[in-house]
Formats: structure tokens, C-alpha cells, sequence
């Protein structure tokens, strides 16, 4: 009778944290060892010499984490040109990222976009700011 109201309590939490993915990123590819970024002409065209393997895993983990905490919006997208495309287990994404906001959609799925929390682009903004890799890309948006 005692291991009803603990099996009540993980089938809760389960079901909480699982609200919180977006199913953007599988179990298996947040497991990568390396994601590759490009930065991004137009869609579907890439910056010459901008390709770079991040294999840091807490790089990797920052990513991941933000990709699946983005909210879907409502609706059809209508977005400007990517910064960045993002080669992630076996997955494309296009990102958008300012300093406050970003967006992330899934290349197989272009008619949907997903917000990044504030949080999650301040950090991705960070990094790839102290990577140097935000050199060279105009008007950072976010996406919106």
C-alpha cells in the first residue's frame, strides 16, 4: 500500500518533465558526441569556411537543452533567413539567435518555429559569441 502513492508520485513527475520536451531531440541524438554549425546564407545555402565541430559536451548539453525547452508557435512560419544551420544527431535545425531571443525550427518541418526561452538564447547568444561565432552575421533577430 506504501508503493502506490511513490509509483503516483514518479508517474507524476514523469508526465511533468515529459511536458517540458517538445520532441524536437530524441533520447538518442541529445547522446551525440559532436554537433556541426554553418552559418547561413539563405536557407538552403551555407557561408563558405564557416563549418564548426562542437564536441565540448557542455556546449553539446546548452544546445540540446535549449532546442527541446522552445515553444511551438501557432500557426504557418514566416521567417527571415537563418543564422545558423545545426547538424544534430542525424538532425538539421536552422537557428536564429540574439541576445534576448531565438528561434529554432526543425529542417523537415519548415511550416513550424519554435521560440527559445529567453534564458536558453541568452546562453546560446553567449557562447557562440565567445567562440567567435556570430563574426560575420548581420542583424541578429532572433527569428521574429
Amino acid at each position: 500500500m506504501k508503493k502506490l502513492p511513490v509509483v503516483l508520485m514518479c508517474l507524476f513527475a514523469a508526465t511533468v518533465l515529459s511536458a517540458c520536451q517538445n520532441g524536437l531531440i530524441s533520447a538518442e541524438q541529445r547522446d551525440t558526441d559532436k554537433l556541426v554549425l554553418h552559418q547561413m546564407e539563405r536557407f538552403g545555402e551555407v557561408k563558405e569556411n564557416t563549418r564548426t565541430e562542437v564536441t565540448d559536451t557542455q556546449a553539446i548539453e546548452l544546445f540540446a537543452d535549449a532546442i527541446s525547452r522552445a515553444d511551438k508557435l501557432q500557426g504557418i512560419a514566416d521567417v527571415i533567413d537563418p543564422d545558423f544551420q545545426l547538424d544534430f544527431g542525424g538532425k538539421t535545425f536552422y537557428l536564429w539567435v540574439s541576445e534576448d531571443q531565438g528561434s529554432v525550427m526543425d529542417e523537415s518541418d519548415t511550416n513550424a518555429l519554435y521560440t527559445l526561452k529567453e534564458k536558453d538564447a541568452e546562453e546560446l547568444y553567449s557562447y557562440l559569441s565567445s567562440e567567435n561565432l556570430l563574426d560575420g552575421l548581420t542583424d541578429h533577430k532572433g527569428g521574429r
